[in-house]
């Protein structure tokens, strides 16, 4: 009787951990329900597909809508200190940014970015007060509020001097995703 009950426990246990990461990161399409698919398009470095990039938002204009997302469908593995890497490579290249910024900045995407495999999903909710939230199959929801720091981040996919032009036309919907 009681080896049943540990069996089942150690059941239930392993259903959740693998369930409830998916239900976590699905939740914030439940917390946003006014978002609709704006554009997506596809990050492509040196010819391989990292990751599908899909724009949600209540309006067309991005910028109008109290929030915003980014979901990210990763097409290859990517670990935690290449995501980070990249991120602050791109923040760094933005005028009035201190080195004070990059190091709290630094700290936050240590919190909310985790190794991804190929097949994995994240989103990143902007919210036009500042706030950002990261949401994972992996984790749960971190989230923060500084402005200066979500409206740069945003920026590295949205903003008009990214690094990616043809993806931000996609994304903004003024291309077609590839």
């Amino acid at each position: 009787m009681r080896m049943k009950f540990i069996q089942q426990a150690v059941f239930l246990i392993t259903f959740f951990q693998m369930i409830v990461p998916t239900l976590v990161l699905a939740d914030w399409k439940a917390k946003y329900p006014d978002v609709k698919v704006v554009g997506s398009g596809v990050l492509t470095v040196f010819f391989m597909d990292i990751y599908s990039l899909t724009l949600h938002a209540a309006t067309r204009d991005h910028t109008k809508s109290d929030h915003y997302v980014l979901e990210f469908d990763y097409k290859k593995p990517v670990s935690k200190t290449t995501i980070i890497d990249a991120s602050i490579n791109e923040l760094t290249k933005v005028p009035n940014v201190s080195a004070a910024d990059i190091k709290a900045w630094q700290k936050m995407l240590d919190k909310g970015i985790v190794d991804m495999n190929s097949g994995d999903k994240a989103a990143v909710v902007f919210s036009k007060f500042g706030e950002i939230e990261f949401w994972s199959e992996k984790q749960a929801i971190v989230s923060f509020r500084d402005p200066k720091f979500a409206a740069n981040f945003g920026a590295i996919w949205l903003g008009r001097h990214t690094a990616y032009p043809e993806l931000r036309l996609a994304l903004l919907g003024k291309k077609p995703a590839r």
